[in-house]
């Protein structure tokens, strides 16, 4: 109930001031809501595509462009993901707003089992000028080596990135579900202290800090 009253105080606010480059934070956040929230990823990319139209600088065009790859990938179209992704890094190839979407596309390589070609992306944005998007790309690309070292089978790497992809959208028990499988079946392997702590990471969003 409450984010649908919160959808519309942002419909409401929307039609009063226009959409337009001076509203575009508020239209991002919205299309965020919809898809992540509310389940509504069709109205989101509407919306978002709408705003492609609008007089946005270039770094503003890439971030509606990020947002909507984040939206398809959600909708598990990966292809139109991977595409936009792919777009705003080619466009921005040394700027932050690039960075973050290589690791973004990256992650999604890695969401779809393709654990080597995104190790090898990963590997070289751990060089990025932004270090947050470094950090990121090192603790993925160290992941993914350990853990493809310590098994010929990817079947536990693959059922934590099954997980990691319901975090990213917003389900949690079905990322919980993922887990409670990957322990029952490779309670010895490796990657059980990651469940661990994906499973700490999952409580703290859903405040269950007990």
């Amino acid at each position: 109930f409450f984010t649908c009253r919160t959808e519309q105080q942002y419909l409401q606010t929307l039609d009063e001031l226009g959409q337009s480059s001076e509203t575009i934070e508020l239209i991002r956040q919205l299309a965020y809501l919809q898809a992540f929230f509310l389940k509504k990823p069709q109205d989101a990319i509407q919306l978002l595509e709408r705003s492609m139209n609008l007089a946005l600088t270039a770094i503003k065009k890439a971030e509606c462009k990020t947002d909507l790859a984040d939206i398809y990938l959600y909708a598990d179209d990966i292809w139109e993901a991977s595409l936009l992704y792919s777009q705003v890094e080619k466009d921005f190839p040394d700027d932050p707003i690039g960075h973050q979407a290589k690791f973004k596309n990256a992650k999604l390589t890695f969401y779809a089992g393709n654990f080597k070609w995104a190790r090898a992306q990963l590997n070289v944005l751990k060089a990025a000028t932004s270090k947050l998007i470094a950090n990121d790309a090192l603790q993925l690309s160290l992941l993914i080596g350990d853990n493809i070292a310590a098994d010929s089978s990817f079947d536990p790497l693959s059922l934590y990135a099954h997980a990691d992809l319901h975090i990213f959208r917003n389900h949690m028990d079905s990322a919980l579900l993922a887990i409670d499988t990957l322990e029952l079946l490779y309670g010895k392997h490796p990657i059980a202290d990651e469940c661990l702590f994906m499973k700490a990471g999952i409580y703290k969003k859903q405040r269950k800090f007990e």
